[in-house]
């Protein structure tokens, strides 16, 4: 005997041991209620968080108490499960609209109804095989939007404290991954002013006698370019990108770390500590580095003059 069966044959005996007729009889026999499915409730879209929507969900709530939001996702016996959704609801179309239950449609698809008609619609579609179509999500309950209280009467809400920026904590000093020697010898035009040469009217053989003087002067400063690379590698963090100029931040080097340093010899630093690098058409350079701690750099700049 199945268990729809079973019910009722409890109350054909109820009907017979009071002589009641069978409505009253099935009215007289408490049937336990089915466990409510499990429904995963999801967060209100972010369109429904706006000022706009806000006195439409205060109105709802204080004549009908806490809402939520459902859809049926698909067409497939849509409409047979919109049905069993609204009986849940008391909200069938063949209803006086006075006696209806809340059944409000509103954007991308959702309709608006109590959360108590939330187990018997889960319990309805669950019979129906169909409850993985059913969507539920949360509507706001709460409005923060300060001319929004203000229209209530309700007192603003306090102000959260200002978040405070971290202090800086120098990145671990880390070795090269190139040596001196071996970007030198990758790099056959890198030179002291950066990348090849350009020293216009000049005869070739004294734009080369020149190239040559400043790559042997970039040679002869290995140990400022490895007090630069140090500099680097402890205040700004490597990112993918290559979005920080050679030349410019040859110039911050220089102010911070109080002497000269050429744009060749921050190129040399950089290519060491294994900032990813992109070339541009002139001697300079673009290097992938966090923005945050260039920015930094430049207001600890700014401070120390």
């Amino acid at each position: 005997m199945t268990k729809n069966r079973r019910i009722k044959a409890r109350f054909r005996l109820q009907q017979a041991a009071t002589g009641t007729n069978y409505l009253e009889a099935r009215r007289q026999v408490v049937v336990p209620a089915p466990a409510a499915a499990e429904v995963i409730v999801q967060p209100p879209l972010a369109d429904w968080q706006r000022a706009n929507h806000c006195s439409l969900w205060e109105k709802l709530q204080d004549e009908h108490g806490p809402l939520i939001a459902l859809r049926i996702s698909g067409q497939q016996r849509w409409w047979e499960l919109d049905d069993l959704a609204r009986a849940a609801a008391g909200a069938q179309q063949n209803r006086r609209p006075e006696r209806r239950g809340l059944w409000l449609s509103v954007e991308a698809r959702y309709t608006v109804t109590r959360r108590e008609y939330l187990s018997g619609i889960a319990a309805n579609l669950d019979r129906a095989g169909a409850l993985d179509r059913l969507e539920v999500r949360e509507i706001p309950a709460g409005c923060s939007h300060a001319t929004c209280r203000r229209r209530r009467g309700l007192p603003a809400l306090p102000r959260a404290a200002a978040s405070r920026t971290p202090a800086f904590e120098p990145l671990p000093l880390r070795a090269p991954l190139l040596g001196f020697a071996q970007v030198i010898d990758q790099y056959p035009a890198l030179n002291g002013n950066g990348f090849g040469y350009d020293y216009g009217y000049l005869h070739r053989d004294e734009r080369r006698r020149r190239f040559e003087e400043h790559r042997q002067h970039l040679i002869s400063r290995e140990e400022i370019v490895e007090q630069v690379h140090d500099w680097l590698v402890v205040n700004i963090a490597p990112i993918k990108t290559p979005n920080t100029g050679s030349y410019g931040l040859k110039h911050l080097a220089e102010d911070l770390l109080g002497y000269y340093i050429a744009n060749g010899e921050l190129i040399t630093a950089a290519l060491m500590a294994g900032y990813p690098m992109r070339r541009e058409d002139g001697p300079n350079a673009l290097f992938a580095m966090s923005s945050r701690d260039v920015n930094r750099l430049r207001k600890q700049r700014e401070q120390s003059r």
